[in-house]
């Protein structure tokens, strides 16, 4: 554990340090940390071997399938995916999350796409990413002290072997009792407090009622799209900016600045972008990791949408902003534009326009076929205005309503992840996808 501080606190001093005013400053540094990234890894993971020399273009995209058909061929153990498995959800079973092979630590993904995710990391990229994460979150730096509170789905060590009489770290296990965690806050009186949007609007709601008597500094919302409704709300409830911590099994992909802007972490990642619209705002990010060694992360596919912000930030950072994380690519819906052809509904536009309807306070839906949309709302009484503002989204962006059926409302049990929107149905290879740039741009 001690070491693990120093390796932690020397990742932390680097992130702070490593700082760019120009674009041209950044791409120029990117270049040189990806030729070494790529050079290792034509040499050392088989799935690699006949990659010609070249630059990224030479290297294929690789999809979730694909990552899980060629695991052992894309980590430098050969570990295979079946023994990972296992590991991972006996820890994850016992709620310690410690699994670890052949020297490496054994993590699960959250399965927000319905097919759990596997991935490996050395003790030296725990530690790197612990103290690149502590260097953009912390405001004030280790030296100013915090209290901090994480609801998350996993345990924290790696935050915890920083601690010291400055810095305190709590984990509250996503899955325990809420009146738990509402006790635990409490008594950390935490100066930053980070947690699922679902969670935060209970742990408000909890606020506005009188239960629960704190008033962070800063408050992250993690693991799930942050709406713009529940961000009103967890911000009026606590009179406190809401900010956003973007993760995935892919990589600590972006953070929010100063000022509030969300910025991909391009000193971390290079970002690849597969347009979804013809402006090329919407995009899908294709992403190379440029530490991360045990487990291949060169042109992974990231199955989000995200909206790239055309204003330069305040804050001075060259790095890009992002307008919005609006969720997974399966949180798409694909309606009939015309005669066979399925054209998108973005779930951004879905959300406002359910949320906005008179009464409702919540909502899911759920996509189960071309011609049938399952929709619960919160109050029930609302499904009727729910439902009309949904069909009316649907004309205004020049698609063909199907039918819409009202099922009863549920919140996903934890540590489920919260996915207003999904859809299930499986999308033929007859143009049902969602269009996609022949283009990809680097950042």
């Amino acid at each position: 554990m001690v070491n693990s501080r120093f390796a932690v606190l020397a990742a932390y001093a680097r992130t702070r340090q490593r700082r760019f005013t120009r674009r041209e400053q950044l791409e120029a540094w990117q270049a040189r940390r990806l030729k070494r990234v790529l050079d290792r890894a034509r040499s050392t993971f088989p799935f690699y071997a006949d990659v010609q020399r070249g630059g990224l273009d030479a290297f294929p995209v690789l999809t979730k399938a694909i990552m899980v058909e060629h695991f052992a061929e894309l980590n430098d153990r050969g570990l295979t995916l079946a023994e990972c498995l296992e590991a991972a959800r006996a820890a994850e079973a016992r709620r310690d999350f410690g699994a670890s092979l052949a020297g490496v630590a054994v993590g699960l993904s959250s399965g927000t796409s319905g097919q759990r995710g596997v991935f490996l990391t050395s003790s030296a990229e725990r530690n790197m990413w612990a103290g690149a994460i502590l260097a953009k979150a912390l405001p004030g730096g280790l030296r100013a002290g915090a209290r901090v509170g994480l609801v998350l789905r996993a345990g924290g060590p790696l935050y915890e072997s920083v601690a010291s009489g400055r810095i305190i770290f709590r984990f509250f296990d996503l899955a325990g009792p809420l009146d738990e965690h509402i006790a635990g806050l409490a008594e950390l009186a935490p100066t930053i407090l980070a947690a699922p949007p679902s969670v935060l609007r209970l742990l408000a709601q909890a606020r506005l009622e009188g239960k629960l008597r704190v008033a962070p500094d800063r408050i992250y919302s993690v693991a799930e799209v942050l709406d713009s409704h529940d961000q009103d709300l967890i911000e009026a409830a606590f009179s406190c900016r809401v900010d956003q911590i973007y993760q995935a099994t892919e990589g600590f992909l972006a953070i929010s600045c100063g000022d509030g802007r969300l910025h991909l972490n391009e000193d971390l990642l290079v970002f690849e972008r597969a347009a979804l619209d013809p402006a090329g705002r919407r995009f899908t990010p294709i992403v190379t990791d440029l530490f991360r060694r045990t487990q291949a992360m060169v042109r992974v596919r990231v199955d989000d949408v995200l909206i790239e912000s055309a204003a330069a930030c305040p804050c001075g950072s060259p790095l890009q902003v992002i307008d919005r994380v609006e969720g997974r690519a399966d949180d798409v819906l694909m309606l009939p534009a015309g005669i066979g052809e399925l054209r998108p509904l973005f779930a951004d536009l879905v959300t406002t326009a359910v949320l906005g309807a008179d009464g409702v306070a919540d909502f899911h839906v759920v996509q189960v076929s071309k011609d049938l949309l399952r929709l619960g709302v919160r109050p029930g009484v609302a499904w009727l205005a729910a439902a009309r503002a949904l069909r009316d989204q649907i004309t205004r962006s020049g698609l063909r309503p199907p039918r819409i059926e009202e099922v009863a409302f549920a919140l996903p049990a934890a540590p489920a992840k919260l996915r207003r929107v999904r859809r299930e149905f499986v999308l033929t290879k007859s143009g049902a996808r969602p269009p996609a740039s022949p283009r990809t741009g680097r950042t």
